[in-house]
């Protein structure tokens, strides 16, 4: 049992949630930007990298994920958090001189409804505990499984990224080969989950249900439409269609499993 993790983990109910854990699932990790105890001090800021995710990881799976620990989380170690459901892919970036204006969305001209509806999902969902996940972080080919995944042609969107990755764990015909690497290189991990019973295993220990399709055996299936902001800006109906699928689907999920997660660190601690 990790001490260290569990009082951050402590530490952040008093001092953020008003000593009331049921706030963490809806708490936005933006906020945590400069701060030196829960954020990143000395790093460069990410919300799936904070000192507080960095200890509720270990806190729900230290004893699922192999050699997870404090020590073996960041940058070139072991594992690092990684966010599920991203917004840039969608909306672009925040535009510095327009705040609450995203550069992606703004090629298409949105209604003040599409607009708003997009702040909420980066206030309200994005960067909160539902939407973070743990992975394994060796490199391999050059990368690791957090950058390739925003940087192939999966797009950054985890339903994809889930398909290929049972079919590497379940050695089926023409895997990614990047990712076939990857899982080789950090099979101090992975190499617990093999098969089809070891895929499941791992969805259901990192509540990744609302990915699979549990009516035919569990296995992950295609929830968002391939989409994204650069793809064809000449297509604004289009656009909009799959923004709103992505939004109802990535709300959904990540406030699913952000309840989840929250109430099994209730028990632990």
């Amino acid at each position: 049992m990790d001490k260290k993790a569990r009082q951050i983990l402590r530490d952040f109910i008093q001092e953020k949630l008003n000593g009331k854990i049921e706030n963490l699932s809806a708490f936005d990790f933006k906020k945590l930007r400069g701060d030196d105890k829960f954020g990143c001090p000395d790093r460069y800021f990410d919300c799936d990298d904070t000192e507080i995710m960095r200890a509720i990881y270990v806190v729900l799976w230290e004893d699922f994920l192999p050699d997870l620990s404090m020590e073996t989380l960041g940058n070139g170690k072991k594992y690092r958090g990684d966010t599920m459901n991203s917004f840039h892919t969608m909306f672009g970036r925040e535009i510095p001189e327009q705040p609450g204006f995203y550069a992606g969305l703004e090629k298409y001209q949105p209604s003040d409804e599409i607009r708003d509806r997009v702040r909420k999902y980066s206030r309200n969902h994005c960067s909160t505990l539902g939407n973070f996940v743990v992975l394994p972080n060796l490199y391999a080919e050059e990368t690791t499984l957090n950058f390739y995944r925003g940087t192939n042609g999966w797009r950054d969107f985890f339903d994809r990224f889930l398909i290929s990755l049972r079919q590497v764990l379940c050695n089926e015909p023409d895997p990614d080969p990047v990712l076939k690497k990857l899982v080789q290189t950090n099979s101090f991990c992975f190499g617990k989950f093999e098969g089809e019973s070891g895929f499941r295993t791992l969805s259901r220990g990192l509540f990744l249900e609302d990915y699979t399709d549990l009516a035919h055996g569990g296995e992950p299936g295609i929830i968002f439409p391939l989409n994204y902001h650069w793809k064809n800006p000449a297509d604004r109906e289009a656009y909009f269609a799959d923004a709103e699928q992505y939004l109802d689907q990535a709300e959904r999920i990540i406030g699913n499993r952000g309840r989840r997660m929250a109430a099994m660190l209730a028990e632990k601690i």
